[in-house]
């Protein structure tokens, strides 16, 4: 077998969910997996609505067959809460899945991607194992786009896609959505997809772009606030003639029955989102006021209970091994495009016990 050049080259790109697994951890250190506190991925650690995990335990009766083939209910669940017509929704098993798909189905080989740095790496890697070409815009302050940059880097280059993650991970950073339809108004002939896995599902974001300008696609998941990222469960909001292009290269039945009751349920809970957003305001207010009070730490950014922060004197894997001992799992940022020569770590905040005994810890080796 001869492998290809192109994904032999991407076969060693760093990976933060894979150095940072529990179970990594715990073989490197000969920790009980039970023990270990896991701050490295961004999920609701509070779990999902429990209605949510009832429709999914309901629906396991019916796994001898196969999902209808348009996820009929959680169509039509997710168009109301949007208020767009169902045939701009197209679905995928989380957003990774969302994002390979819409890359091969809008690109050919040889296209141009833009994207801004730090960002979310899955969209320059799938991009460069479609074949494409990453132009990438890196600004002088990572937690801050340089948009005169990325504006002209559109003007220069024919781009095929332009992603835009707002909330950014892993800073936080929130795109102004005049600035996103202002810069889609004057590219017509570039994709911009806007991905808000970040955002508190209860805003409407930049979902009214997608009705007036068919070349804006947002990107949303059930993965974060709603607590079902073991079930992923992703979706995109797009033009119509552009979602009958995706659909064509969307794998059947992608969504498993007990991921689309789960998130039909999700939906139905009005009052889940609401107490997550109080709760992860408070947590991270704690944390960020205990992090501001230790020399040597400072903080880059923030959104919901996802924090970047900077270790002044010690290098950030050294902090993240040092962590991985006692049994806290972090995610070395320097794994990001963009941040290679900071010193900074991302963490997604637990419950105060756990959020305290990560405090503890930092203070002893920052």
């Amino acid at each position: 077998m001869t492998l290809n050049p192109r994904n032999a080259e991407f076969a060693s790109v760093r990976l933060y969910e894979a150095e940072t697994s529990v179970a990594t951890i715990a073989a490197r250190h000969g920790l009980d997996p039970a023990g270990i506190l896991d701050f490295s991925l961004n999920i609701n650690p509070f779990g999902p609505p429990k209605g949510a995990i009832a429709a999914a335990q309901a629906a396991l009766g019916a796994c001898h067959l196969y999902p209808d083939l348009r996820f009929s209910r959680l169509r039509q669940a997710v168009a109301l809460r949007h208020d767009v017509p169902e045939d701009m929704l197209f679905f995928g098993a989380g957003l990774d899945d969302v994002i390979k798909l819409l890359i091969h189905a809008w690109t050919s080989e040889g296209c141009t991607v833009l994207v801004h740095l730090p960002t979310f790496p899955r969209y320059e890697l799938e991009a460069n194992l479609r074949g494409c070409r990453v132009v990438a815009v890196e600004s002088p302050s990572p937690e801050k786009t340089d948009l005169a940059a990325f504006d002209a880097a559109l003007a220069r280059e024919a781009i095929a896609l332009a992603f835009i993650c707002s909330p950014n991970n892993p800073t936080g950073e929130r795109f102004a959505i005049e600035t996103i339809a202002d810069l889609a108004t004057r590219h017509a002939d570039t994709i911009f997809v806007v991905d808000e896995a970040l955002i508190n599902p209860a805003e409407d974001g930049a979902m009214a772009l997608p009705t007036r300008l068919a070349n804006v696609v947002v990107l949303r998941t059930f993965s974060k606030y709603f607590g079902l990222a073991g079930l992923r469960i992703g979706y995109a909001v797009a033009d119509p003639h552009l979602v009958a292009v995706a659909e064509v290269g969307r794998p059947p039945f992608n969504l498993a029955v007990p991921s689309v009751e789960a998130a039909v349920a999700a939906l139905a809970d009005v009052d889940f989102l609401a107490h997550c957003k109080t709760t992860f305001a408070a947590e991270k207010d704690f944390f960020i006021a205990a992090m501001e009070a230790i020399p040597g730490v400072s903080i880059r950014g923030s959104n919901a209970n996802m924090v970047l922060m900077d270790f002044t004197n010690q290098a950030p894997a050294a902090v993240a091994e040092s962590l991985a001992a006692q049994g806290l799992v972090v995610a070395d940022a320097t794994s990001f495009r963009g941040l290679e020569h900071y010193r900074a770590l991302r963490v997604s905040l637990r419950g105060r016990a756990d959020n305290e005994r990560l405090v503890a810890a930092i203070r002893t080796v920052a």
